[in-house]
């Protein structure tokens, strides 16, 4: 299983590249659940991934680098930005490997439009933060549903004023993580839950499918220092975080490419 699922992000896009990215400190935290607990989360047309005899749930951090829209140059707009996810790893009838988001949380907002309008993908804005000291990596990300939701109406209440003591403070919705690089490893498993043929997305009616190939990655082993935070449970995942993950590996970086692949259903 180990060659096989190493090469299949690197096979050539079908389409030309809708965006290149840098991907650098990359954190993969999975979780085994049994695949009727998962299949409801999942786009139309897809299962949860059975690898090792389960599906899997994840969380994924990482920063974006050198953003690029060919034929164009890297934005300045788009061009670094941290993303934080929580996901369900999937499978189509045609067999293609990818991953349903629930979230992705950044700061970006051009992203945010252009992958709700373009891609089917839920980004939604939070204030993600990256941080790396030596080996240690750490990922937060705070959003606010009132601005993730209604960003102008949110903003005249920040204008309003703080709020007063003994006010209702505003809902928060968070995560926090804090993970150690180790040694490269080289499982079949580590191997199957990061590398993915693409993205499987629900876009208008549909089910589509978004094609992602980057060069076989350089996987780490990780010692979890710190996990926290209420997102599974605002997108409905409740209680992910209750247990240590099942499998915790980084990636220093890597260059991924998005391309158009097809409507599933």
């Amino acid at each position: 299983m180990t060659e096989p699922s190493r090469t299949r992000a690197a096979v050539p896009l079908l389409q030309r590249p809708v965006t290149v990215h840098a991907w650098e400190d990359v954190v993969f935290a999975h979780w085994r659940h049994d695949p009727a607990s998962l299949a409801r989360l999942v786009p139309r047309g897809t299962r949860p991934d059975v690898v090792d005899g389960s599906a899997w749930a994840g969380l994924s951090a990482y920063v974006f680098r050198e953003t690029r829209v060919p034929p164009f140059p890297p934005s300045g707009r788009l061009g670094t930005m941290t993303e934080i996810t929580i996901e369900v790893l999937t499978i189509d009838d045609s067999g293609r490997r990818g991953v349903a988001y629930r979230t992705v949380d950044t700061a970006n907002v051009p992203a945010i439009v252009a992958a709700h309008a373009l891609l089917g993908v839920p980004y939604t804005f939070a204030y993600a933060r990256a941080r790396r000291r030596g080996d240690a990596l750490a990922y937060r990300s705070v959003r606010h549903p009132a601005r993730a939701l209604h960003p102008v109406r949110w903003l005249r209440g920040r204008r309003s004023g703080p709020v007063q003591p003994g006010g209702a403070a505003r809902p928060r919705q968070q995560v926090a993580v804090r993970v150690v690089a180790g040694d490269v490893v080289d499982t079949p498993l580590a191997t199957e839950l990061t590398t993915r043929q693409g993205i499987h997305a629900r876009h208008l009616a549909q089910t589509v499918f978004w094609q992602r190939q980057h060069p076989p990655m350089t996987i780490r082993s990780a010692r979890l220092e710190r996990l926290e935070g209420d997102l599974p449970d605002a997108v409905g995942m409740p209680g992910l975080f209750d247990r240590e993950p099942d499998s915790l590996v980084v990636v220093d970086g890597t260059t991924v490419r998005y391309a158009w692949g097809d409507v599933v259903r």
